[in-house]
């Protein structure tokens, strides 16, 4: 019996150790490797340009860093972007569950045309708004021209650029903050709107006081994952916008860290950009997290 026992305990300890380890293995090389190298070299001047040797700097990159008035600008710019994405998106995303939390044929159908912005390639879908915002021949200026207003060159002008990246990637990411909204609306059971019904409750009513607090914890995870979304953006800003422009009023802090990276050589100023803008990501998500369960227990 105990032979037997031994025998199936050991084979259970190989299956885990065969699907487990290579797990694993494939974590720490392609996720954990990266992330402790880029610690390493945010406290190393490295330009990789210039041939020079690796130098330890300690904190001195951060504090360059926090002093850069490109760095600053860059968190203020990636902030609003951040900012005009997410809002809009839920906002969005939750009108179009409610829209399509039905049943039928044409549903369905108009489920799967919601989605389609969100399965195109990035930089597609990037280069197909570009053609949109063309000042000479783009559909928008087009549109302006029957109204017999002036053209508007939306991706070289201060103030409007950004506004324009933003309108492309709500279009893109509005599906995404639907179909993760309308899946928690189908997993709420009808007997609350039956109660609610019965009680006189109006369809706001029933939306405010039913839907959306049950939608909660759907759409905690939705917001976290679009700030993340929204933070790491590159394609916009860099192919439309032309690495940030006009005056650098697009760029974002992933195309600050691309720049510092790949066009200046600085490994270790762009290592740091990235790991102080991960830090954030993380506090700002815990905070979230914490603000969210204070007020499940008041």
């Amino acid at each position: 019996m105990r032979s037997n026992s031994s025998r199936l305990l050991g084979n259970k300890t190989r299956a885990w150790v065969l699907f487990v380890v290579p797990a694993i293995v494939f974590v720490a090389v392609f996720s954990l490797y990266p992330l402790l190298n880029v610690v390493y070299l945010s406290f190393q001047k490295y330009n990789a340009a210039s041939g020079s040797k690796i130098t330890f700097t300690g904190f001195r990159n951060y504090i360059n860093m926090m002093g850069s008035e490109q760095f600053l600008n860059s968190l203020k710019v990636t902030f609003i972007y951040t900012f005009i994405g997410v809002v809009s998106t839920m906002i969005f995303g939750i009108l179009l569950a409610l829209l399509l939390n039905r049943q039928g044929k044409m549903i369905s159908v108009m489920r799967g045309i919601a989605l389609m912005p969100m399965l195109i390639c990035g930089a597609a879908l990037t280069i197909a708004w570009m053609l949109l915002y063309n000042s000479n021949f783009g559909l928008f200026n087009i549109i302006l021209e029957m109204l017999h207003m002036p053209p508007v060159n939306w991706l070289a002008t201060p103030g409007i650029t950004l506004y324009a990246l933003a309108i492309t990637d709500t279009w893109q990411c509005t599906p995404f903050v639907m179909i993760l909204t309308l899946a928690g609306m189908q997993g709420i059971s009808n007997e609350y709107y039956e109660a609610a019904a019965i009680d006189g409750a109006n369809k706001i009513q029933i939306f405010f006081k039913i839907t959306l607090p049950l939608l909660k914890n759907v759409l905690l995870m939705v917001l976290i994952m679009r700030i993340i979304d929204e933070v790491k953006v590159f394609e916009k800003p860099y192919l439309m916008a032309n690495k940030g422009g006009p005056m650098n009023t697009t760029e974002l802090i992933t195309v600050y860290v691309y720049k510092q990276s790949f066009e200046r050589w600085e490994y270790g100023v762009g290592a740091t950009g990235s790991l102080i803008v991960a830090i954030m990501i993380a506090v700002l998500t815990l905070a979230i997290i914490k603000l969210s369960r204070v007020n499940t227990n008041a």
